[in-house]
């Protein structure tokens, strides 16, 4: 005799394709993200968006560095910001909550790197962070969009 459990007693929290396609569709628009930002792909980097997103940027000790609720400022100053710098972003370990039928949290690893030419004057001449983003988002038309962004430095190497 085992002491295993009877199989119709475990309570195994099983996903159907609809949720399973949802969560793929978020890694997308995560993919994306990082995609369009580093290719400077603005109109389609803002279409991952809701018009009334709120973001927010904080540095290692916790600290507010940046807070956008204008949509069009945070597009124009990310735009201005890495015009001329090279980028990579990259994002890992996704933990994506649906949290009903067209809503979802989600928190990614990331790391970035951002490195201006020498010829550029600025605050450094690059910056790698690491950290992690913390996302709500809505299915709209059939789209996944951030409603919500808040991104967490663990760790910001800036030269």
């Amino acid at each position: 005799m085992t002491n295993e459990p009877n199989r119709k007693d475990i309570n195994i929290n099983k996903m159907d394709l609809h949720q399973l396609t949802a969560i793929e569709d978020i890694r997308q628009t995560k993919a994306r993200y990082c995609r369009f930002i580093d290719l400077k792909q603005w109109d389609d980097f803002k279409s991952l968006f809701t018009p009334t997103v709120h973001l927010t940027f904080h540095g290692v000790q916790g600290e507010l560095l940046y807070e956008f609720t204008d949509l069009q400022i945070f597009i124009g100053q990310t735009a201005m910001t890495l015009d001329k710098a090279q980028t990579i972003h990259q994002v890992h370990n996704p933990e994506i909550q649906l949290t009903s039928d067209t809503t979802a949290q989600a928190v990614w690893s990331m790391e970035d790197w951002i490195i201006y030419p020498e010829d550029v004057k600025g605050l450094f001449k690059a910056l790698h962070g690491f950290g992690h983003y913390y996302e709500t988002l809505e299915l709209r038309e059939g789209c996944w969009l951030t409603t919500t962004l808040s991104l967490k430095s663990t760790i910001l190497i800036i030269t």
